[in-house]
């Protein structure tokens, strides 16, 4: 990622999948890549139809400029009036706050035929990225390689910090990030509008929004109409603000066209979004970890707190609607890590990726300099995974003990600011 790439919006990444192209051609390419990269991509010979420049241009309007972020989703504007298309479950919390046994919207669904019934969605944000820029040698400026590691942490976060007010300082009205791409190397400069005014305006009833439950979550295929409507509001100026009855819908740069015949069977797919986190170049040491110790104990600890939740509320529809969100976000986390953990027991992952190990040690003893440098890394990583196994238990419980309860957690994040 060079400097001339990052002059503007990345904002978010795209996912690509492609299979069966043609008839007498059949590809599996698949990735997940900054966005700013996308003009380093074979977009042509992937069958895409749109040139990079349509989907990306720093210079201009584009694709991704009808992209946002709904609170920890992805979110599509599909109107020129704030209209957002988001999934089911990242609009539950607000389908939950607004429901009551009266007005059950979470079992029932939920249309506002006017603007006026749309209701406020409280603590939900909509962060539209609006520009970038690499921050790296502004960042490790202040830091030398003989530095311990707990003061060059402490030192690059309050780089970052320095650096995220003086942005704020400079664009009034605007929030800064500076995110760490990769780890001790990497760091962008992100400029955000947060828009602090969200209504919920459409939700399917909970028989087509969660149809499967989690036993169809994370499975595929699946049938489930996983998606609500949302829109977003700004002053009568076009400034963020707090809910107010005269507020008026949000403009986007870019509004997404919804096409109603869906996709076909072989259909090239192009995500825009905001997707976790990968652990895909892990060490052997960390599946490990993960393996023994922090997958199989999230499960059970998840798996209790749930059953907890449900037994309270099983005869009582306001206790259940109270606990519905939280249930929904456990259950999600709770199907993908037993997924995860099914996945490093079935496979040969971990002993691939320590033969994969073996090989780089191999290849760095043969390279003096390199030996000199990192023949011990591996290593290193492997004896810090075993000190932790010592307290994994412990260290695992104890956190999940401090979000379990909403109070703790409030109470934590409190004393953490």
């Amino acid at each position: 990622m060079t400097k001339n790439q990052l002059n503007r919006l990345l904002g978010c990444w795209l996912f690509i999948a492609v299979s069966c192209l043609s008839s007498n051609r059949s590809l599996a390419d698949e990735g997940m890549f900054p966005i700013s990269e996308i003009q380093n991509l074979p977009l042509g010979e992937l069958g895409f139809q749109l040139s990079a420049k349509e989907i990306f241009n720093p210079d201009g309007i584009s694709l991704i400029d009808g992209i946002c972020r709904v609170n920890g989703c992805t979110g599509s504007f599909v109107s020129p009036q704030g209209l957002i298309i988001t999934n089911h479950h990242c609009a539950y919390r607000a389908i939950q706050t607004a429901s009551s046994v009266e007005h059950d919207y979470l079992a029932d669904g939920f249309l506002a035929k006017t603007k006026e019934q749309e209701i406020p969605a409280p603590g939900y944000t909509v962060r539209i990225t609006e520009s970038y820029v690499d921050v790296s040698e502004q960042v490790l400026e202040v830091v030398s390689a003989d530095m311990p590691f707990l003061e060059r942490t402490k030192t690059i976060d309050r780089r970052r910090k320095e650096l995220e007010q003086t942005a704020e300082n400079q664009n009034p009205g605007l929030r800064a990030e500076v995110a760490e791409m990769f780890t001790g190397k990497t760091y962008v400069l992100f400029l955000y509008t947060f828009l602090k005014d969200v209504r919920l305006v459409f939700a399917p009833p909970s028989s087509i929004g969660n149809f499967g439950g989690e036993v169809d979550n994370w499975e595929w295929p699946r049938h489930t109409g996983d998606f609500s409507l949302m829109r977003a509001y700004t002053s009568a100026d076009g400034k963020s603000a707090d809910y107010d009855p005269n507020n008026i819908p949000y403009q986007p740069k870019r509004v997404i066209a919804v096409d109603p015949q869906g996709v076909d069977e072989g259909d090239l797919v192009f995500l825009l979004g905001y997707p976790g986190r990968t652990v895909r170049h892990k060490t052997a040491s960390f599946l490990a970890f993960d393996a023994e110790f922090r997958l199989p104990q999230t499960v059970e600890l998840y798996q209790w707190q749930i059953r907890e939740m449900e037994a309270a509320g099983q005869e009582n529809r306001a206790v259940a609607l109270k606990h519905a969100s939280r249930i929904k976000s456990l259950a999600n986390v709770e199907k993908r890590t037993r997924g995860q953990l099914k996945g490093l027991q079935r496979t040969d992952i971990l002993d691939r990726r320590r033969a994969e190990e073996r090989a780089i040690e191999s290849y760095l003893q043969s390279q003096p300099d390199l030996a000199k440098r990192y023949g011990t890394t591996l290593a290193e990583i492997n004896e810090v995974y075993r000190s932790m196994s010592d307290t994994a238990t412990f260290e695992i419980h104890f956190n999940e003990l401090r979000s379990a309860s909403r109070m703790l957690a409030t109470a934590w994040q409190l004393w953490d600011l």
